[in-house]
């Protein structure tokens, strides 16, 4: 996969607007997906293809259209 193509976990809180905890809320939850791990334990570097997470920040930009 081409490099622009992933994020890793600053880069995917600052496009999403959220905090750390509530990314890896989000992963628990399945509302979010890893692409890959590297690394073992808190440290490990998590990935994440850029194309999910401009679907999540679409799919919000929605839904607060429609609250609107």
């Amino acid at each position: 996969m081409n490099p622009e193509q992933i994020l890793d976990r600053t880069e995917a809180c600052q496009k999403l607007g959220i905090s750390r905890q509530t990314l890896l809320t989000w992963i628990r939850k399945g509302k979010l997906k890893i692409w890959k791990r590297v690394g073992h334990g808190s440290n490990a570097a998590l990935l994440f293809e850029r194309k999910q997470i401009e679907a999540l920040v679409q799919s919000d930009q929605n839904t607060e259209s429609a609250i609107s």
